[in-house]
């Protein structure tokens, strides 16, 4: 169940990202080995969602990586959470032929019913010596079709998203919560359990082998995925993120994560029970829609 009203209108926002670019012959196995997407079978021009987990198995860095050259990959984040997954992707690079560039960019994101559904990744890269200064990929938002161009300056984004409504940061933000993804530091903190995010499917792969921390995924995705889950919800009135929510019994089932207004009402994320669904209620009563992520 869906409970938003669909996008109507063609938006465009600027958002910073931090961007590590990882150039080298050895940096799609490197990659292939560390994070939980399958490096090795993307091709030049593919993108996808993946985690980066500690050895133990929780969650170090959620971003998206973009296969733009033989050898060079992107990988971008949250602002605010680039050293980190950079640090925690160097920490087992010894003596591997690939190079790091932790870089901060904006990501110029166009959302809305007549933009590309289905651009390829642009600026490919043929090369550790060509790293691209802009990357533009399919937006991975489940609920709304759009693209993004990730640009290290603004000399290479001077017509995108012509004709588009330009968004403030909060009302991306909201637009974000009610048709996009989880965000780290938002939603999904460092140590979370990657299958209580809902992204795990989506994510990570489970066909590809061995990589840092898989154990925990597959063990926990063999016992039905986890006691939690990451979902959306709308509401009439004013919520705020740390609000528990309850079911129809009065007792606990949930914490509210995160909430915006939005098309006069509010979205959200919140952090549920697994077996939770369709309405349920905060503390003072007031009704609370859930939805799947997807």
């Amino acid at each position: 169940m869906n409970v938003q009203p669909s996008l109507d209108r063609l938006v465009v926002a600027a958002v910073p990202r931090d961007v590590l670019v990882v150039c080298g012959p050895e940096a799609a196995t490197y990659l292939h080995g560390q994070i939980s997407a399958d490096v090795m079978s993307m091709e030049i021009g593919d993108s996808t969602l993946s985690f980066l987990l500690e050895p133990r198995g929780r969650v170090e860095a959620f971003f998206v990586i973009s296969r733009v050259g033989s050898d060079t990959f992107v990988a971008d984040t949250d602002a605010g959470f680039g050293a980190a997954m950079t640090a925690a992707l160097e920490r087992f690079k010894l003596r591997t032929k690939a190079e790091f560039s932790l870089q901060q960019w904006t990501m110029h994101a166009v959302r809305g019913p007549t933009s590309d559904p289905e651009p390829t990744v642009s600026a490919v890269a043929t090369g550790p010596a060509d790293a691209p200064e802009h990357v533009g990929r399919p937006t991975h938002w489940p609920l709304a079709g759009g693209h993004d161009l990730l640009a290290c300056s603004a000399s290479t984004v001077s017509s995108f998203g012509q004709g588009a409504e330009h968004v403030s940061a909060c009302e991306f933000e909201a637009l974000r919560m009610a048709y996009g993804l989880p965000a780290m530091g938002t939603e999904i903190q460092p140590g979370d359990i990657p299958n209580e995010t809902g992204l795990v499917e989506q994510a990570a792969s489970f066909t590809k082998g061995c990589y840092r921390g898989q154990e925990l995924v597959e063990r926990i995705d063999s016992r039905a995925g986890g006691r939690r889950g990451i979902r959306r919800f709308r509401a009439a009135g004013d919520i705020a993120a740390g609000e528990e929510l309850r079911g129809a019994d009065g007792a606990g089932i949930g914490t509210v994560l995160s909430a915006a207004s939005l098309a006069g009402a509010v979205v959200g994320f919140a952090s549920v029970r697994r077996d939770a669904a369709g309405e349920v209620s905060l503390d003072g009563g007031q009704s609370v829609v859930l939805a799947d992520l997807f």
